[in-house]
């Protein structure tokens, strides 16, 4: 089936990047759940994404966009807290974690989409975290600074560290792994 597929290559993606394998060990606790396929706007612009990764992500970036459909798309938010535009473009699925396609206690594992121009306001979360770009770039935004990143650049968050992204001319797809205490939690809007 398509989402060992997903699964393999996600697992080659973490092996082959230094940062990745040092923020976490690849879990061996994996259990294969079954999880409804549910679709949301973004699982279109998904499956059309038309940028192109490396040689390292561009396996993993053809998986998930050929197998959009077969995966539990959410949204973390309310539409009074983002709006309907960034709900209608940006979303997310768990891989690897306590609600993922594959169960484990140990890490968290996602794909996450934005698409161009949005600005995915400062938030934060108790587990600590690393983003892993696919494909096109974002500004990654924290207190203490801000960096662009682009394909095969990774961005570390402390536990309840607040950060935010903004994508430009470019959508964004990521690979983004949790560890910690607060795993179980999902990110909160930051109050203004």
């Amino acid at each position: 089936m398509s989402l060992e597929l997903i699964l393999e290559s996600a697992r080659k993606v973490h092996k082959e990047n230094s940062e990745l394998r040092e923020f976490v060990e690849w879990p061996d606790d994996l259990v294969k759940v079954d999880q409804p396929s549910e679709n949301i706007p973004a699982t279109e612009l998904v499956s059309k994404f038309e940028l192109r990764g490396t040689e390292e992500t561009q396996n993993l970036i053809e998986i998930i966009k050929e197998n959009t459909s077969l995966v539990n798309w959410q949204r973390t938010y309310k539409e009074e807290e983002v709006g309907s535009d960034f709900l209608n473009r940006y979303g997310y699925y768990e891989l690897i974690g306590p609600e993922g396609h594959y169960h484990s206690n140990k890490i968290r594992g996602f794909i996450a989409y934005w698409g161009e121009e949005l600005t995915y306001d400062w938030h934060s979360h108790e587990a600590e975290e690393i983003y892993f770009i696919l494909a096109g770039s974002g500004l990654f935004r924290t207190k203490e600074g801000e960096k662009l990143l682009k394909v095969n650049e990774t961005c570390f968050h402390k536990s309840w560290q607040s950060h935010s992204m903004i994508t430009s001319s470019e959508p964004i797809l990521t690979f983004v792994l949790w560890r910690g205490k607060g795993m179980d939690k999902l990110s909160v809007m930051d109050e203004k």
